[in-house]
């Protein structure tokens, strides 16, 4: 499961970087900018929580 979430939120921070950087003025730009963002940030945390938990 590790491995997987790190390998999803490689991808999204690459969909991150690729939106910001390669979609010029796509309509689609900043919907995939903050999807990706999101998913991303959704991982740090949810992996965090897994951490802290697994200590205990």
């Amino acid at each position: 499961m590790s491995k997987a979430l790190e390998i999803i939120g490689l991808v999204l921070i690459g969909g991150t970087v690729y939106s910001f950087l390669g979609m010029g003025e796509s309509e689609l730009r900043w919907p995939v900018f903050w999807g990706c963002a999101g998913g991303a940030l959704t991982i740090i945390v949810y992996r965090n929580y897994m951490r802290k938990r697994k200590k205990k």
